[in-house]
């Protein structure tokens, strides 16, 4: 899954220096059907290249549909809301490499991003 991900990032990046955002819309629905993780966010850094395709593109469907995964991507930052169970098991086995600092400077890398994209 992390390489399809990373195939499409490398795609959508060549488009952009190209400044030929044609194909983006079938890339983008790609990513649509794929089940997004925090840590694949973190690992292929796609919302980058979701935002320069959004950036660039004059192709309303492509901006919109950018948006909306930048958006959804971004309510993976307040965490999953499943049953209290699994979430203190994850809480439990996850504490201590979320509070280290590369993690918190990751976070906080991401949240900025991501907000910057959903504004613009």
């Amino acid at each position: 899954m992390e390489d399809e991900i990373i195939r499409i990032a490398k795609k959508m990046d060549k488009m952009v220096q190209k400044k030929n955002a044609a194909g983006a819309l079938d890339l983008l629905k790609e990513l649509k059907n794929i089940p997004m993780t925090l840590e694949l966010l973190q690992s292929t850094r796609i919302g980058m290249s979701v935002n320069a395709i959004r950036k660039q593109s004059t192709d309303e469907e492509v901006t919109s549909l950018a948006k909306s995964l930048i958006k959804s991507w971004k309510k993976l930052l307040d965490g999953p809301s499943t049953d209290k169970d699994s979430d203190e098991k994850k809480k439990e086995s996850a504490i201590s490499s979320q509070n280290s600092p590369e993690a918190k400077e990751e976070r906080k890398w991401l949240v900025m991003n991501l907000k910057r994209c959903v504004k613009t």
